[in-house]
C-alpha cells in the first residue's frame, strides 16, 4: 500500500503538454482536484521561467516553478526559492566550443535567451518555448552574470554524438543531459530536477516519500528515481519507461488524469 503523496512534481514538454502545445482539460480538472485534496502540484521542467510561467498559470498551481532543468527554482511573485547558474569559466569554454564547431548554442542569463545566431536551430528552439531570441555573435560578452542553463540545438543524431563527447569532456565538472531529441541540457554541476525537487520538498517540510514526480525524457531520470512514486507517460523514452513505478497512458490521452486519479484521488 503507497501512501498518498503530499507533494506531485511534473514535467511539461510531453508530459504536461500536448504536441499542440496545450494542456488537456482532464489534467486541469485532476490537478484541481489534486490540490483540493491537499497535494501540492509543481511544474518541473526544462524550459526558461518565463516559458513556463504561462502554463503553470493555466494549469490553476500558484508555483513554486522548477525551470531550466532544476537550475532555478522561482514562484509567480518572482521571489527566488533557489538558484544554481553555470560557473562562468565553463561557460566560456562551451562558448569556445560551439565558436569551433559551429554548434547552435543557448546561452540564458536573468531569464532572457541569447543566441550565436538566428538559424534553423534557434527558430526551432522559439517556435516551442514562445520567447524572444537575442542574437548574440559573441556570447562572451553576455557572461558579466553567470548562465543559469546552457543548451545545445541539433539534429537528434547530432545530440547523441555531442552529448557523449561533452560528458567525457567535462565530466564532474557540468551537469549534462537530454530533453527533447534535439536539446542538450547543461546545467551547473550536480544540477538537475531531482535537486530541484528535494529543495521544494524540504522547504515546504514534505518527505521524499511522499512526493511524485511524473516525467517523459532522460532530463527526468534523476527526479523520478529520486520520488516515492515515479511514473512515465505513455509516450516516454523506452528508457524512462523501463525504470519507473508506473506507465500511464499517453500525454495526450488522458494520462496525467489516469495517474493522479490512481495515486492520489483513488
Amino acid at each position: 500500500m503507497v501512501d498518498k503523496p503530499l507533494l506531485l512534481a511534473i514535467d511539461c514538454d510531453d508530459t504536461l503538454l500536448t504536441e499542440e502545445m496545450v494542456i488537456p482539460e482532464s489534467a486541469i480538472t485532476a490537478i484541481a482536484a489534486a490540490r483540493k485534496s491537499g497535494v501540492r502540484v509543481v511544474i518541473a521542467t526544462g524550459r526558461m521561467y518565463c516559458s513556463v510561467a504561462p502554463y503553470v498559470r493555466t494549469a490553476g498551481l500558484d508555483g513554486p516553478v522548477i525551470a531550466y532543468n532544476g537550475g532555478l527554482v522561482r514562484d509567480l511573485e518572482g521571489r527566488t526559492w533557489f538558484h544554481q547558474p553555470v560557473p562562468v569559466a565553463e561557460a566560456h569554454e562551451l562558448i569556445g566550443l560551439a565558436e569551433e564547431y559551429d554548434l547552435a548554442l543557448n546561452l540564458y542569463v536573468d531569464d532572457r535567451l541569447y543566441v550565436r545566431k538566428w538559424d534553423d536551430h534557434a527558430e526551432y528552439y522559439v517556435s516551442i518555448a514562445q520567447v524572444a531570441a537575442h542574437v548574440a555573435p559573441d556570447l562572451r560578452k553576455i557572461l558579466a552574470q553567470a548562465p543559469t542553463k546552457m543548451l545545445i540545438v541539433d539534429t537528434p543524431a547530432a545530440v547523441e554524438l555531442w552529448r557523449a563527447r561533452l560528458r567525457d569532456r567535462y565530466g564532474a565538472r557540468l551537469a549534462i543531459s537530454r530533453s527533447k531529441p534535439r536539446f542538450i541540457e547543461i546545467m551547473a554541476p550536480g544540477i538537475s530536477k531531482a535537486v530541484a525537487l528535494a529543495h521544494v520538498a524540504t522547504s515546504l517540510g514534505i518527505k521524499r516519500g511522499q512526493v511524485m514526480a511524473i516525467g517523459d525524457s532522460l532530463n527526468d531520470l534523476e527526479m523520478l528515481r529520486w520520488a516515492g512514486i515515479s511514473v512515465a507517460v505513455g509516450n516516454a523514452d523506452p528508457e524512462v519507461k523501463a525504470r519507473v513505478d508506473y506507465v500511464t497512458a499517453r500525454h495526450d490521452a488522458d494520462g496525467i488524469a489516469q495517474a493522479i486519479q490512481r495515486f492520489i484521488l483513488d
